[in-house]
C-alpha cells in the first residue's frame, strides 16, 4: 500500500480512500486495511469517518484483534499525538511483539518522529532513532 501513501501526501485522497476501501473489503475487514482506511480519512480531513473507524479497532484491541500502533497511526493522521503515543505506550506496556516493526516502518507515525516522546520510547525499546 506505499503506492497509496503516496498518494495521501500528494492529497489524492479520494482515490487512495477508494482504495483502501477496497481492500477493507476484500480482506474481509482486517485490522490493518481498517487502519489504513482510518488513516487515509484522516488525511483527508474527513473526521467522523476517522473516529467510526478508531471506535472500530478500539473494540478489536479490547478482544486482542487489534495493536495499539494501529490505532495510534490513525490519531497521528489526525493530529492528535497525546493520543496516539498514549497508545504506542500501551503497546510497549503489553510488551507487543510488533510495535518495533511499527515504530521503525510504519509511515503513518512520520509525523510523530521529530518529537521527544518517540525518542524516548525507541530508547526504551533498545532500539535507535
Amino acid at each position: 500500500m506505499h503506492r497509496t501513501l503516496a498518494r495521501t501526501k500528494q492529497e489524492r485522497y479520494e482515490e487512495e480512500i477508494a482504495e483502501y476501501q477496497k481492500a477493507v473489503e476484500l480482506s474481509g475487514r482486517r485490522s490493518l486495511r481498517l487502519a489504513q482506511l482510518g488513516y487515509g480519512y484522516a488525511a483527508a480531513g474527513r473526521r467522523p469517518e476517522a473516529l467510526a473507524i478508531l471506535r472500530e479497532l478500539k473494540d478489536r484491541h479490547a478482544r486482542r484483534e487489534a495493536q495499539g500502533a494501529l490505532i495510534a497511526g490513525i490519531y497521528a493522521g489526525l493530529g492528535d499525538k497525546d493520543q496516539a503515543f498514549a497508545w504506542l505506550e500501551r503497546d510497549f506496556q503489553e510488551r507487543s511483539g510488533v510495535l518495533a516493526g511499527s515504530m521503525i516502518f510504519n509511515q503513518y507515525l512520520d509525523t510523530l518522529r521529530s518529537d521527544p516522546r518517540y525518542a524516548d520510547l525507541l530508547r526504551r525499546m533498545g532500539l535507535s532513532q
